[in-house]
């Protein structure tokens, strides 16, 4: 889950994050000031929920991450007492943040980019500007930096963006201007329905899109990443740039991969950085849930999902303790996890086949996180100054070559010739991140689990690796030295798996983006709409339809899923089904 989020809208997710303040007052202020009410202690159930030695809810969601929070929030909305159990000592999954291991600095371990907040419905629905949450949107976006000291900038000013890209192409900076009015406009709503309804079969997603637009989007299924960037673009900067951008939600460049760039490029500046850390939207949801009634629990390691009748009715623990969900039990873990939890033989032979052989990915990421006196100071600025103001930050690849190089390279399990990968310095927007006039950096090139021999290479050699990408940083920055630099700490895909079992391999979408595991394929075509075989159990995590990145999706799709099979009062109003007949 790190950072970023999107498969396509037709084949899986994009992003979803964002700040909202009302009336002038900061919503961390609000929650302070006692708008909502405290959060009560987590760790353990309330005397409220034993009953006969038994703990009982109306359903149990396995999993605090922020797809499970997100359908126990709803849920809760609903009416619903919802217990969330997780097995870490602290909630979040992949939106968590650290300020351990550099003290004082706030770092995103997992997520850090939360893009699409505008089309997100939980903020609105959930009303998470009330408990908490809330986020930046910087309005220089994104920024690509090369060797020779030039650079690209996207700024949410669509004619600033095209004046930077027209200074390598004119030609690619008016394909931009097209596709920015497609994409990031006039089909924005169709890709927000695609997302936060339930993946559809071809036939029936092709009965419902028709028109030249419709029609285009569709084409994108026939290409992988190289060829639809090739396909829009002919500069090689610009396609090395745009490359990198759809690689970088670690999708694999596989023939049909290219579905992924409408909802991609949808969201190229709508990128947000969540104030105190990515661990504030988890935090908000959790507040959500206990505003409700409901039970976020930590140090809850589930070992089985119970079965009776075909129909699931709650959970047994590492200490074997039953967690009653009396209407439901919701699974925000991976898939192979949950059909092995609940027992393989309840699942059709395909899917029990499916679960066996899910693919993880390829690649994952490796991240350098810096403590600094000063925000890195890129050479490129002297080319376009808005560099230095710019959110998301890709460097170390100059071409498209380069780019194919380093997942050679990573498919081959070596630590790759060309580091290439994207990073921000989150103080810089937002001063939270560190203590008062110093910085936090980071910088996740990808990287494969395996590396060198074995995962356990990364621990082994934590230093050395630390110094190459640190000396690869330094061709692009000038003030990574010295007095400049307080503080480095290494989180490798070895770590990534440590801290989420659930992301097996370092997979930090759990489970890669590919066709076969992307739409109404993620997990499987015969597990649709989050619904299972097994009555009352249902999928929210992210290697569900449309899951993988921070956007809630799976969870609104589960919570829409169980309010129609209970048929509860919702206190929402669902996002449309997709349609497109222009």
């Amino acid at each position: 889950m790190f950072g970023f989020t999107a498969p396509a809208p037709l084949a899986g997710a994009f992003f979803c994050a964002r700040q909202h303040v009302r009336g002038g007052i900061d919503p961390l202020s609000r929650y302070a000031a006692g708008i909502v009410g405290s959060s009560p202690n987590r760790g353990a159930f309330s005397q409220a929920s034993n009953r006969g030695g038994m703990t009982s809810f109306d359903g149990v969601v396995i999993g605090a991450g922020h797809n499970g929070l997100t359908l126990a929030a709803y849920l809760a909305r609903a009416g619903m007492k919802v217990a969330v159990l997780e097995r870490n000592a602290i909630i979040g999954g992949g939106c968590s943040t650290d300020s351990d291991r550099l003290p004082g600095f706030r770092l995103n371990l997992h997520a850090n980019f939360y893009m699409g907040m505008s089309h997100c419905p939980l903020i609105e629905d959930l009303e998470l500007y009330r408990y908490g949450f809330s986020y930046i949107e910087p309005p220089v976006q994104q920024a690509a930096v090369f060797r020779d000291g030039t650079g690209i900038v996207i700024h949410k000013d669509l004619d600033k963006s095209c004046a930077s890209l027209a200074r390598f192409s004119r030609q690619d900076a008016e394909t931009f201007r097209a596709l920015w009015h497609t994409y990031c406009i006039e089909m924005r709503p169709l890709l927000a329905s695609l997302l936060y309804n339930a993946p559809l079969p071809r036939e029936q997603l092709l009965d419902r899109l028709s028109g030249p637009q419709a029609k285009e989007l569709l084409s994108h299924a026939q290409h992988d990443l190289f060829s639809v960037v090739r396909k829009h673009f002919v500069d090689e900067r610009i396609r090395t740039l745009f490359t990198s951008y759809m690689h970088v939600i670690t999708t694999e460049n596989v023939a049909g991969a290219g579905i992924v760039f409408p909802a991609i490029f949808a969201n190229i500046a709508s990128f947000t950085l969540p104030v105190g850390g990515a661990v504030s939207l988890v935090n908000a949801l959790a507040r959500v849930v206990e505003a409700g009634g409901g039970q976020v629990v930590t140090g809850a390691d589930v070992r089985e999902i119970k079965v009776e009748s075909g129909r699931a009715t709650g959970v047994t623990l590492a200490d074997g303790r039953f967690i009653a969900g009396r209407k439901f039990v919701a699974s925000a873990i991976d898939f192979p996890a949950t059909v092995q939890m609940a027992g393989e033989e309840l699942f059709p032979a395909p899917v029990r086949e499916k679960a066996k052989a899910w693919h993880w990915g390829n690649h994952s990421l490796v991240t350098l996180h810096l403590a600094l006196r000063h925000a890195p100071a890129y050479r490129a600025a002297a080319f376009d100054p808005e560099i230095a103001r710019a959110y998301n930050i890709f460097f170390g690849m100059d071409h498209i070559d380069e780019v194919a190089s380093c997942f050679e390279d990573c498919a081959a399990k070596k630590f790759p010739k060309v580091l290439m990968g994207n990073g921000a310095c989150n103080s810089h927007f937002d001063p939270t991140y560190a203590p008062p006039g110093q910085h936090a950096a980071f910088w996740w090139p990808f990287a494969p689990y395996s590396v060198d021999g074995g995962p356990q290479e990364w621990d082994r050699n934590r230093k050395d690796y630390t110094q190459r990408i640190l000396d690869y940083w330094r061709v692009y920055a000038s003030n990574l030295e010295g007095d400049n630099l307080l503080g480095s700490t290494l989180f490798t895909p070895l770590d990534v798996e440590r801290l989420n079992i659930n992301m097996r391999q370092g997979a930090v979408r759990m489970g890669a983006y590919v066709p076969s595991q992307l739409g109404i394929n993620r997990p499987h075509p015969l597990l649709p709409g989050s619904r299972t075989p097994v009555e009352g159990l249902y999928l929210c995590g992210s290697s569900s339809g449309n899951g993988g990145g921070v956007n809630g999706a799976p969870g609104y799709i589960a919570a829409t899923a169980i309010a129609d099979d209970l048929r509860l009062k919702r206190t929402w109003t669902p996002v449309p089904p997709p349609e497109w007949k222009h």
